[in-house]
């Protein structure tokens, strides 16, 4: 029967078996004593061991179908189980309102008691009046400091924001920034010389000192912030798109709330009996719900101009950005009294875990705003210093260097929001399990976050910064007087590479996301391979255009700006896709043109163009004379600053091209760079107008002089027949 034991259940169960029967005779054997755990082990982790090992036995003996499954409870299965659990603990906060309510009286108790603590005189030490009288006096000599600091600074501060009004400059930004800091800077070694030397003995006096102090000094540092972006006093180097009003409605307001939030964080500090803590815990979110809602409503205009400041700086946007912008306030309501619920849970639970939760949303959510601010304030001065020609289009990098560093702060605040509350916060998930989560996901955030710098790295490198448009209505490879054309071959593959490098940088970033979670890419790999193929063999015609167009980019035949004709049709070259060619025709029309019909290319606008044409002068004009008019012209237009780049070869006679009835034909010739050719060419007709006008030359006349034969009799002749033609007519 032994035999038959092991061989159906096999060695490891039959340990497994002893051991539950050895630790049944050990719990049976022992009795009311508990057996001692081995040294290095203590009791509890004793006992946890052996009812995890005995579970794991049973559990598994039921598994083999050797004994009967023990009876699951439904707490512990499932969905079942996390509903109980939710169920227990809001049974547990509902137990504990009557419970915190009536801790209410502690808050007089401890306070009352807190008199007493201050009181050091029996000790040698002060007394509580002087204790709070050298704590006043060290408060106001610390905000006398800042005040006197920043009136100092004042008269150089108004000359940096006027200079930055004029001529812009992020240094003198910067040297107001450190202005302030000095101001501020005054307030704290005030307050850390207090600490150091005044309240540095252990006790409630200390304990006290340091709260006000600390909470002082926050006060001024947070302060400091909003002041760099209102500047209620210094208009000129506002960042905040507000007015005045605004700026001083917003700072009175934020200076109202972070002083409440501050001195009801002190308050609760001071407290020490645990009953005491709680119910000042649920009345600070209370009042501090109220004192939120108050600012919301006083400043929701004045915010609402802010925000739609940073999406059109003219204050008309529209959009649903815009609507969001105008509606603040019924996003930030709700987000304020799930706060506001979450300290009140907080205080209910004694798990003192939430104020730090609720403070940290608070500081991300205007750390975020103040960002978007800084961001739309930089890149709208670069942009503005770049159309008024202040700034090189090399200044174009801050733009994407700004966008780079916001898109790292929003994933950076979703990912510390996310950790905070899910781990510290809620407990949804341990420290453990959330480092496995955040291990697999940090990858693929990282990972599309380096795909979205170089994508945004490539569009800055291909866009293009000319800013040349060809004017609807230009003849030929020109569209105005002075403006070319023409982009480098550089700004003419840019579009291609655009989208070749996005396809690579998007395709590498999703397959190297998708492997990170876990999921396998080889059945992507191969549908791409498999897609491919079928593209290659359905599309002939397309992979044909596309073909083409690489070879035509390759051969460098024609750039953005040139004017081209390709038998088809002519006109110059606005842009282009992987599969055909834009052409703009001087009439206005747009032709689109597969690569693959492209044909013979001809372009007008490629190195250098010479020009020819002819004029036509009586048969007596002094040839010499008209050639050094004509060389004058041509040197006058070479050295004119104007024209100077343009020229290859100056402006020349080169002979008589005919010799007709009553006119010599003579031909002009001049080479030029091909970016405005026909402009050159009617000036220097102009010119030479006015030129051989000056000179005495004469050009030939239309009018051919008809001579008739014979004597007087034919002119009678003549005039009969003309007076019979009349009479015929009149009849």
């Amino acid at each position: 029967m032994i035999a038959g034991y092991f061989k159906r259940c096999g060695i490891r169960w039959c340990l497994a078996g002893f051991i539950v029967l050895f630790l049944a005779l050990v719990a049976g054997g022992a009795g009311a004593e508990t057996a001692s755990p081995p040294a290095g082990m203590t009791q509890q982790q004793y006992d946890e061991l052996v009812k995890a090992v005995g579970q794991s036995v049973i559990q598994t003996l039921a598994d083999k179908g050797l004994v009967a499954k023990p009876a699951v409870s439904p707490a512990a299965a499932g969905d079942t189980a996390d509903d109980t659990v939710l169920a227990e603990r809001v049974a547990i906060i509902l137990g504990e309102i009557p419970k915190v309510l009536g801790s209410y009286p502690d808050i007089g108790t401890d306070m009352a008691q807190l008199g007493g603590r201050l009181d050091r005189s029996g000790a040698g030490g002060r007394g509580t009046s002087g204790f709070l009288g050298l704590l006043v006096l060290v408060v106001a000599a610390a905000l006398l400091a800042e005040g006197g600091v920043r009136r100092l600074a004042h008269a150089r501060q108004g000359a940096l924001a006027q200079g930055f009004a004029a001529s812009g400059g992020l240094w003198r930004l910067a040297s107001l920034a450190l202005l302030d800091l000095l101001a501020v800077l005054a307030l704290v070694v005030i307050v850390h010389a207090a600490l150091g030397t005044l309240f540095n003995r252990a006790g409630a006096q200390t304990q006290l000192a340091g709260l006000v102090l600390n909470g002082l000094v926050t006060w001024r540092l947070l302060m400091l912030v909003f002041r760099l972006f209102l500047r209620p006093t210094l208009a000129a180097a506002r960042i905040a798109p507000v007015g005045d009003a605004s700026a001083h409605r917003l700072m009175r307001l934020f200076s109202a709330a972070i002083l409440v939030m501050i001195l009801a964080m002190a308050w609760v500090a001071l407290l020490s009996l645990p009953g005491a803590v709680a119910a000042a815990m649920l009345t600070n979110s209370l009042f501090v719900l109220l004192v939120f809602v108050i600012v919301v409503l006083r400043g929701r205009n004045d915010i609402s101009l802010w925000l739609t400041g940073l999406i059109d700086e003219s204050g008309r946007a529209k959009g649903f950005k815009a609507g969001l912008a105008r509606r603040w306030h019924w996003i930030a309501l709700p987000i304020f009294v799930v706060l506001a619920i979450a300290r009140a849970y907080d205080a209910l639970s004694d798990a003192f875990s939430m104020p730090v939760g609720a403070i940290l949303t608070l500081y991300v959510i205007f750390g975020l705003l103040l960002a978007e601010t800084l961001s739309s304030f930089i890149v709208g001065r670069h942009e503005a210093a770049i159309r008024a020609g202040i700034r090189a289009e090399s200044g174009r990098f801050m733009p994407f260097l700004v966008r780079a560093v916001r898109a790292t702060l929003w994933v950076g605040a979703a990912w510390l929001l996310v950790r905070t509350w899910a781990v510290d916060v809620l407990l949804l998930v341990d420290a453990e399990t959330w480092g496995e989560f955040s291990r697999a996901w940090t990858t693929a955030v990282v990972t599309a976050l380096v795909a979205y710098f170089a994508w945004e790295a490539v569009h800055f490198a291909t866009e293009r910064r000319s800013g040349r448009v060809a004017r609807p209505g230009a003849v030929g490879p020109e569209s105005d007087a002075g403006q070319p054309l023409s982009a480098t071959r550089l700004e003419t593959l840019a579009p291609i590479l655009r989208i070749l490098l996005g396809v690579v940088i998007f395709a590498t970033a999703g397959l190297t996301i998708l492997a990170s979670l876990g999921v396998s890419i080889t059945p992507f790999i191969a549908g791409a391979s498999v897609f491919g193929l079928a593209i290659s063999f359905g599309s002939q015609t397309l992979v044909h255009d596309i073909v083409s167009g690489l070879f035509y980019l390759a051969d460098d035949a024609f750039r953005v700006g040139e004017y081209i004709d390709c038998g088809k049709a002519k006109g110059t070259v606005e842009g282009f896709t992987l599969r055909s060619i834009r052409l703009r025709h001087q009439s206005g029309q747009i032709h689109t043109i597969p690569f693959g019909q492209l044909g013979q290319i001809t372009n007008f606008s490629r190195d250098w163009s010479t020009l020819k044409f002819n004029l036509r002068f009586v048969r007596d004009t002094d040839i010499d004379k008209l050639r050094k008019v004509t060389k004058k012209i041509g040197q006058v237009m070479a050295e004119d600053p104007t024209f100077k780049d343009d020229f290859l070869d100056p402006l020349k006679l080169q002979g008589v091209a005919d010799i007709a009835d009553n006119a010599t034909v003579m031909r002009f010739k001049m080479t030029v760079r091909p970016v405005r050719p026909s402009y050159i060419q009617r000036e220097a007709i102009k010119r030479l107008i006015a030129a051989f006008k000056e000179a005495g030359i004469e050009f030939a006349s239309a009018t051919v002089a008809v001579q008739a034969i014979g004597g007087p009799g034919m002119e009678a002749a003549a005039a009969a027949a003309a007076a019979s033609a009349a009479t015929a007519k009149a009849g």
